[in-house]
């Protein structure tokens, strides 16, 4: 008890020292912000727009006291890992882990977010400086397998565009940041199809494999056939998770295809009015710059 008595202490000491935090935030890059612990109300919200099932790894990047990770492993059955700099709120942490019953199912790590492997999880929770979310865009979209599901407090993942938003006012907020407003972001992470590919359809819709060319960045994916003469654009090309759709209009037919990306294939069915049929596309290498 008087162990998590000193925790409680200086957990009190760093939400009174949060201004100095916030400037030292500004000035170390391993820093991305001062202590702020997440209203439980807002806990709430963000474990209901991850959908935490039983199955689910979620990691908490800036996990302060692990609320987040002990609330998933104790009310859905997942297990969880929070990462934190500060040795005080990693000890903290794994008091309270304890105290919850759920000391087998998370783990805490005291260490750098920048650093720590990611790869695991399929739920990752944020609530940093938006600088350093940001920051953070490349590696989640790289590392983080398709599907995994990212819930950012306040800041968005730009210049990635969230798949929704969810916005409320939580009074307690006041206190913390000066205003009750709070929104959550929630993004699906896609699966990586930049590069060169050989789509292949049904003579009923083409006569040959078509080459494609997808460029994908976090705020826009767009593909590209050299068809001829003509330059054939992929409409609408959406990559959701593993979930891949587009339109391509081809030989004065409109097409719309569906499918799943699996590593280095695509499969699924391509509609053309009544007709519907199978087609894939594998890769090829990547785009020549």
């Amino acid at each position: 008890m008087n162990s998590f008595l000193r925790c409680v202490a200086a957990v009190l000491a760093l939400c009174a020292a949060a201004p100095a935090l916030a400037q030292g935030a500004e000035e170390k890059d391993n820093i991305a912000g001062p202590y702020v612990p997440t209203p439980w109300v807002i806990v709430d919200e963000m474990l209901k727009l991850a959908g935490i099932r039983g199955e689910d790894v979620v990691y908490d990047l800036g996990s302060g006291d692990g609320r987040l990770v002990i609330t998933a492993a104790k009310r859905f059955g997942a297990r969880g890992v929070g990462v934190e700099l500060q040795t005080e709120l990693v000890e903290l942490a794994r008091i309270g882990a304890k105290h919850e019953g759920v000391a087998d199912r998370v783990k805490f790590v005291q260490g750098d977010l920048f650093e720590t492997d990611i790869k695991d999880a399929s739920v990752v929770m944020l609530y940093l400086l938006p600088r350093f979310v940001t920051r953070l865009v490349p590696r989640l979209r790289a590392e983080l397998r398709p599907g995994t599901r990212i819930v950012s407090h306040d800041y968005p993942l730009a210049p990635w565009p969230p798949d929704r938003e969810l916005s409320m006012d939580v009074a307690e907020k006041e206190m913390i940041s000066g205003t009750s407003w709070t929104r959550l972001y929630y993004y699906v992470v896609p699966a990586r199809v930049q590069g060169v590919w050989e789509l292949t359809l049904p003579r009923a819709l083409a006569d040959a494999p078509l080459v494609v060319q997808i460029t994908q960045e976090p705020h826009a994916t767009g593909g590209l056939i050299h068809h001829g003469n003509a330059e054939l654009f992929l409409r609408d090309l959406t990559v959701r998770g593993e979930g891949v759709r587009f339109g391509l209009l081809y030989r004065s037919r409109l097409i719309a295809f569906e499918g799943t990306v699996n590593g280095k294939t695509m499969t699924g069915e391509a509609r053309a009015g009544s007709v519907r049929e199978p087609w894939t596309a594998r890769y090829l290498g990547p785009l020549q710059r």
